[in-house]
């Protein structure tokens, strides 16, 4: 196992893939796959709907999509962009 994570990262840095970008990658595919969730199955998100019961719809619908959609999104476009300004 220890091989094998030490043969990991030198292929990351022969590669030049850093944290930035695979954590910048990730963060948007999951903004985007929330995005998708929201508008094709609302009822299935959990946390969502314990939101909803507790703020509001409106209220949950806001926080719900600043924190799981948008913040994700940002945050990885920010990440990818220090990774190709490095």
């Amino acid at each position: 196992m220890v091989l094998f994570v030490a043969s990991l990262g030198y292929y990351v840095s022969m590669t030049n893939i850093s944290f930035n970008l695979v954590v910048g990658v990730l963060a948007i595919i999951y903004g985007l796959y929330s995005f998708y969730q929201r508008k094709t199955a609302p009822q299935d998100i959990a946390k969502l709907q314990i939101m909803i019961e507790r703020n509001g719809e409106k209220m949950a619908n806001s926080i719900h999509l600043f924190g799981y959609t948008l913040l994700p999104i940002v945050a990885g476009l920010l990440m990818l962009h220090a990774h190709f300004r490095a």
